[in-house]
């Protein structure tokens, strides 16, 4: 997507630079800051289209906090264009950044190969970045991480520089051992030995210069001290000299020799540079899209505009979301061209501004802070009349160069074309710029290209009333406070309002009245109905607002009451059970005492007819109050009976998780009952536990399964989505602490923090999670997260 006329000055009127340059500071290469520079709006449907699939791909995987390694790269290509050419020789320190390079491509080569089933388009893009480990391992034997080539690059430099080290060693020890006799007699400046054209001199005061036989190398600026190296040591200098030249000779060598073994590689490296540029590019376009809650919109052939809370990209740069008024506009559906009016510094020009903007951004492959249900017909070209452009030099006043760009624009809009006009009719007579800007505006209508245009001339809004295919629109203005609001109303023309404001900054009020008797009856009716409609509108905005803030409450209380009601029915039941319960325990304690009484009339030789009536009485006494008991009890519809006692063999579930079932092993002892889940059993206060009813406890008893035992305490998510994170650590937590696990880890990588925020917003909300802390920095650091069980 590379620089397209069409689209040039319109990118210089709407600052599309100023973003570029904003979204560039995200990226971490040089490569994609010149990628992001580069960006420029595309007519081609099927490059915007896909441009707009990878950034969705790259934010995706932002989301899912797995950001690729993208490395801060130094610039190496001159060093490569230098490799190029036959017989070259480039440096230590240029070999450096090419195996930084090698590393990089290879690490991202290798990210997206593993993710590219989820990340198709991004996988593509990287395959075909230049792997060569042999070049790697050969220029990694040769340069150490400083740049510099190592002693064990070849045999030959390992004997040079040890010798060099061993004949350095000799010369200082006779130098010092000279230094120490010369030194006594106070013939030197200082007790060092130092070095001038690579050699070992000695710092000599300048009158005992000729007492000290040796080459003089220089003096001093002040020219107190000359440099001397004695005639003693000058064999032993040119040895050591030698060997650097030597040194250097081999080193030239060793470097030719690589840069032949780099030459073949170029070409493919250079494109590796492309390559690592443009998915840097689209990550810091995906980054940008996330820190402003962007989207890639729906892009299509042709057809409406259609923005869904839009935010001026430029603004949000400076100001907070919450602070920046979103905008709802279509235009392309019921008319083509839209004309809005509204007092000045109410949001005109902003609102113009944000629609040719975001345009440029989705036409270059940028996500824009909107609603994900915008849709952005693909434009061939944008055509913007925005400032002053007056020119001494070419003798053109305002409204001269405001008549050119316009003409320019007639002849060259089309079907596919979006227009923005700001203040058309402006800067000659008002009745004839009005004519001129309607005929203007007829024109490009008929074109059907989509055009935004603003205005103050009232004969302009009556024009659009009456013209097929335009449509009238207005920014909405405070009439109590008499300032603007900045939110966009289609339909209906706005007032100026200049009376009022001129009225709210101290003008004369005089010279108000005046010049509404000046301006006419007919005029200054015109501007009272529009604020007339205006102020209904607000008032019945009001009215709407509060209607539905007056349904949101009473939907609340009914749902409130409602559950109320539930809760009172569900306690009078509870209550009504309790007392049948007590009833029946005083039966049972009551037949306990009539069998008894039986037993001694039988041993009293009682009819037996007696005793049968007798024990039938007890019988239907007890029948009756178990079926009161019965018909209180909940009707099984599926789900669990949370108000059944809980018995010995009774089937049962988690409250917090109805899939894990189990058996009920004992009566409730202190208030916790002992349950066998699978092969695992276990003590579980009676709070956490639900009985099964009897018609669920056998469809329960022919799907019951035992848990896999867990092989390990950590689970790793990183690369997963938050959600189905969360569903993972929700399952791995439970059974590890039905388990019995004291202590598991979670392993959710570090990336750009979110999903660790996910992960312990959640384990703030687990009952049975006492602690959690991040890693210590031998366990994962940030990158994991330490969860410790309650004991109970």
């Amino acid at each position: 997507m590379q620089d397209h006329i069409p689209f040039a000055d319109a990118s210089l009127k709407l600052e599309f630079a100023r973003l570029r340059t904003h979204i560039a500071g995200h990226c971490a290469s040089l490569f994609g800051r010149e990628r992001v520079e580069q960006l420029s709006p595309s007519p081609m449907f099927a490059l915007v289209r896909d441009e707009l699939a990878r950034v969705d791909e790259m934010q995706a995987l932002i989301e899912a906090d797995d950001a690729p390694p993208l490395d801060a790269l130094e610039d190496m290509r001159p060093a490569l264009h230098r490799a190029a050419k036959a017989g070259s020789m480039i440096a230590s320190e240029d070999f450096l950044e090419i195996l930084r390079l090698l590393i990089a491509g290879r690490k991202l080569k290798s990210f997206f190969a593993k993710r590219s089933e989820r990340f198709p388009l991004l996988g593509q893009l990287a395959e075909t970045l230049h792997e060569d480990k042999l070049l790697e391992f050969h220029i990694d034997r040769v340069v150490d991480q400083e740049g510099k080539v190592k002693d064990t690059a070849s045999k030959e430099l390992r004997m040079l520089r040890r010798e060099i080290i061993e004949k350095s060693g000799q010369l200082r020890r006779r130098m010092e051992a000279i230094l120490k006799r010369v030194s006594e007699d106070e013939m030197v400046m200082e007790e060092l030995v130092t070095m001038r054209d690579g050699r070992m001199v000695l710092p000599v005061k300048t009158e005992y210069k000729r007492q000290i036989q040796g080459f003089v190398h220089s003096s001093s600026a002040s020219g107190q001290t000359v440099y001397i190296e004695p005639t003693e040591t000058l064999d032993l200098n040119n040895e050591i000299r030698d060997l650097q030249f030597a040194e250097i000779r081999e080193v030239a060598a060793i470097l030719t020799d690589l840069t032949d073994r780099l030459r073949n590689a170029v070409q493919q490296l250079l494109h590796s540079t492309t390559l690592i540029g443009e998915l840097d590019s689209l990550y810091a376009r995906a980054r940008y899209g996330h820190a402003v809650l962007g989207a890639s919109p729906k892009v299509k052939l042709d057809g409406a505009l259609s923005l869904q809370h839009a935010r001026h990209p430029l603004l949000l740069l400076h100001k907070k979301m919450k602070d920046v008024i979103p905008l709802d506009l279509v235009l392309g559906e019921d008319a083509t061209t839209i004309i809005i009016t509204g007092p000045n510094a109410g949001g005109k020009s902003v609102t113009m501004k944000t629609v040719g903007l975001m345009v440029l951004m989705v036409q270059s492959g940028i996500p824009v802070p909107c609603d994900a249900k915008s849709e952005f017909p693909v434009y061939s070209d944008v055509h913007v009349d925005i400032g002053d452009e007056q020119s001494l030099e070419n003798d053109l006043s305002t409204f001269s160069s405001h008549i050119s760009r316009l003409a320019r624009i007639v002849d060259d809009a089309g079907e596919k074309s979006l227009v923005l006009i700001d203040e058309i009719g402006t800067g000659t007579d008002p009745s004839e710029g009005s004519a001129l800007g309607a005929a203007i505006l007829e024109r490009l209508t008929h074109a059907r290209a989509h055009v935004i245009a603003t205005t103050h001339h009232g004969m302009l809004k009556a024009f659009a009333h009456e013209q097929a295919g335009m449509q009238n629109a207005a920014m909405e203005f405070d009439l109590h406070t008499l300032e603007p609001t900045y939110v966009f109303r289609s339909g209906l023309p706005g007032s100026s309002y200049a009376f009022e404001i001129t009225r709210r900054h101290g003008m004369d009020p005089s010279i108000i009245a005046r010049a509404r008797d000046i301006g006419g009856t007919q005029s200054d009716a015109l501007e009272q109905l529009l604020a007339e409609v205006e102020r209904q509108s607000q008032e019945l905005g009001i009215r709407l607002r509060r209607t539905e803030q007056q349904e949101e409450r009473s939907t609340a209380l009914a749902a409130e009451y409602e559950q109320k009601l539930k809760a009172m029915k569900q306690e009078a039941k509870e209550l009504k059970r309790h007392s049948l319960e007590e009833a029946e325990r005083i039966l049972l304690e009551a037949n306990a005492t009539v069998e008894e009484a039986i037993r001694g009339i039988r041993e009293e030789q009682a009819s037996k007819e007696a005793i049968r009536l007798a024990h039938e009485r007890v019988e239907k006494t007890k029948a009756q109050v178990a079926e009161e008991l019965r018909e209180l009890r909940p009707v099984s519809d599926g789900s669990t009976g949370s108000s059944l006692p809980i018995r010995s063999g009774d089937e049962v579930v988690m409250r917090d998780s109805p899939a894990t079932k189990g058996v009920a092993l004992s009566d409730p002892v202190r208030g916790k009952v002992e349950v066998a889940f699978g092969s695992l059993r276990i003590s579980v206060g009676l709070e956490r536990l639900q009985r099964v009813a009897a018609q669920q406890a056998k469809e329960f008893a022919s799907t019951q399964h035992v848990e896999e035992p867990l092989e390990k305490n950590e689970i790793d998510v990183r690369g997963m989505y938050g959600d189905e994170a969360i569903r993972e650590i929700d399952r791995f937590l439970y059974q590890a602490w039905t388990t019995g696990l004291r202590r598991v880890d979670i392993i959710h990588g570090k990336g750009t923090g979110a999903l660790r925020q996910r992960v312990h917003a959640y384990l703030r909300d687990i009952p049975f999670v006492e602690e959690y802390m991040i890693g210590e920095w031998n366990e994962g650091g940030s990158g994991m997260t330490k969860v410790m069980f309650k004991n109970d």
